[in-house]
């Protein structure tokens, strides 16, 4: 027993431990693998995003909460008699507008369809007053009138017929039916003309 204590003490000394082997204590390892304190930037970025979610989750539930109750704000305003009042109105009105402008647009005071133009010559010097039957009818007993007083009569005026007289065949009759004509120079203003179905004025300008 005594010459094997003897070889480990020596054993020992080679070595070079100050103290015996079973006494040195503490990891390499353990020692690499110790936690590091982090960076400011790092807490900083978690800070920021941290802040970003509570600002998205807050905005989410305040624009949730509002369009909830717009919804229900609208529910219930359409389920009122007087939305449904209102809105009868509104159609009403959007159409009598669209048929006023309808009537607007086909409206036209010359029944006749007739058409009429005042129509110069210089050689010889005259003027002329042109009439035309632009309807699908004819017109019967017509009577056209110049300036108010001056007259010229036909029975008829066939569909797309038209009378073309110079001013001085329109005359004022007197009772026994002798004309007095226009003179050659007379200027026209204004003309009618006169049918059994229909009356059209039309006014001249220089």
């Amino acid at each position: 027993m005594l010459p094997q204590s003897t070889g480990q003490a020596c054993h020992a000394c080679v070595l070079g431990y100050d103290d015996p082997v079973a006494g040195v204590t503490g990891s390499p390892t353990t020692a690499a693998l110790a936690p590091q304190k982090p960076s400011f930037g790092a807490a900083l970025g978690n800070g920021l995003a941290a802040a970003t979610g509570a600002l998205v989750h807050g905005t989410s539930r305040i624009f949730g909460e509002v369009a909830r109750r717009g919804g229900s704000a609208l529910a219930g305003f359409r389920a009122r008699p007087e939305h449904s009042r209102w809105r009868a109105y509104a159609l009403f009105f959007y159409g009598a507008i669209v048929a006023a402008t309808l009537a607007g647009q086909l409206y036209t005071d010359n029944v006749l369809s007739a058409y009429v133009r005042v129509q110069r010559v210089d050689l010889p010097q005259m003027t002329q007053i042109f009439v035309r039957n632009d309807s699908s009818k004819p017109w019967r007993d017509v009577r056209i009138t110049l300036n108010g007083i001056y007259q010229y009569r036909t029975d008829v005026v066939v569909s797309g017929g038209h009378v073309m007289l110079p001013v001085n065949k329109f005359a004022i009759r007197d009772q026994l039916g002798k004309p007095t004509f226009a003179p050659r120079n007379i200027e026209p203003r204004n003309l009618s003309v006169d049918t059994a179905t229909g009356r059209y004025e039309a006014e001249f300008h220089e």
